[in-house]
């Protein structure tokens, strides 16, 4: 391929996100079949495009260029049997049996990160500034009403990870109570690699149960990560959406937010992940009930709504609980009867 070829398919890559790594020859000692400024292009798959050397070059070269996009790290690579080592450089044999040498430069495009930001809060507003100032491409979603209307035409019920999360792509979830478990739920439903949540550690424990009434596997709940950051003592909303940027960062730099559970954060460093035991259900005294939409219990004596369908009431903490309900109650009257038993809710 030309250089004019590489650089229009380098650009094509960078507006699909997708990763990739230059690599030019720097030096060459005879004999070799590469040549001084010859470049490449290399997927994050080790697919080549360009020429850089022979065969025996290639899969050294393919090797360092895969390892250099997955720390988003420049690597200078010298193939050589001299025995000679370089300070900053890689230095491995050349099995050519020409035995000549040769020197690259491996530079991974600068791909941005991408978030999506749920919600309208503060908090929301001020970790999508902190995100950008930090190089992410940001989205926002602030009334949740993106989801909503992907629910509505049956998305939410129907998807599913068909395909392999977009290893750059990252969602925030920061409703502080305003649509949780949707927005939640079509984080966890997309294709992104990890879901932040700003909530409590017992609000996330919440949440998960309720995602799991919704069919969420364990699988993807690993990749949910909340509290959202490292423990800074944040107070502020400001100071909260800092806390949730730095554990944004630290999880695509590979490392542990600090104070969430290493098996937790294993699976997002590549890791297999541990299976995590399902929590129980919220525990209801006799004659107690479930919020289907929620998993929040609910007394039935002095819930803020209720609702009666199919002969059955049913309770809700709140009305923004009780709309979600009549949205799409096939969906959770089929959650409550599992929650329930063979009853979805109360005889009226």
């Amino acid at each position: 391929m030309s250089h004019v070829e590489l650089i229009d398919l380098s650009r094509d890559f960078l507006r699909q996100a997708h990763a990739h790594a230059w690599v030019t020859v720097i030096a060459v000692k005879s004999p070799s079949s590469a040549y001084l400024g010859a470049q490449a292009l290399v997927e994050a798959d080790g697919t080549m495009h360009g020429w850089i050397g022979g065969g025996c070059v290639q899969g050294a070269v393919k090797a360092a260029a895969m390892r250099a996009i997955a720390a988003d790290k420049p690597v200078r690579l010298r193939l050589s049997n001299d025995g000679e080592e370089m300070e900053g450089v890689d230095v491995q044999p050349m099995l050519c049996a020409s035995n000549g040498e040769v020197e690259l430069f491996i530079q991974p495009a600068a791909v941005a990160p991408r978030l999506r930001v749920y919600g309208g809060t503060p908090t929301a507003k001020s970790a999508a500034w902190f995100a950008r100032e930090a190089g992410f491409e940001v989205t926002t979603d602030a009334s949740v009403a993106e989801a909503k209307r992907f629910a509505d035409a049956g998305g939410a019920a129907q998807a599913h990870l068909s395909s392999q999360p977009e290893p750059e792509a990252y969602a925030l979830v920061a409703t502080q109570g305003d649509n949780d478990e949707l927005a939640l739920e079509d984080a966890l439903r997309s294709r992104v690699r990890a879901v932040l949540v700003v909530a409590s550690a017992r609000k996330a424990e919440r949440l998960r149960s309720v995602m799991r009434m919704r069919g969420m596997t364990e699988e993807r709940l690993a990749d949910m990560h909340a509290p959202a950051g490292p423990d800074l003592g944040a107070v502020t909303p400001n100071e909260i959406a800092l806390s949730a940027v730095a554990g944004l960062v630290a999880l695509r730099r590979g490392k542990r937010i600090v104070g969430k559970p290493a098996k937790e954060t294993e699976k997002s460093h590549g890791h297999a992940a541990a299976q995590v035991k399902p929590i129980a259900l919220p525990s209801v005294g006799a004659g107690g009930y479930v919020n289907p939409v929620c998993g929040a219990a609910v007394d039935p004596a002095t819930a803020m709504s209720s609702l009666t369908m199919q002969g059955q009431t049913h309770y809700f903490c709140c009305t923004g609980c009780r709309a979600e309900f009549e949205r799409d109650p096939a969906k959770y009257l089929a959650i409550g009867a599992q929650m329930h038993g063979s009853g979805a809710g109360v005889e009226a």
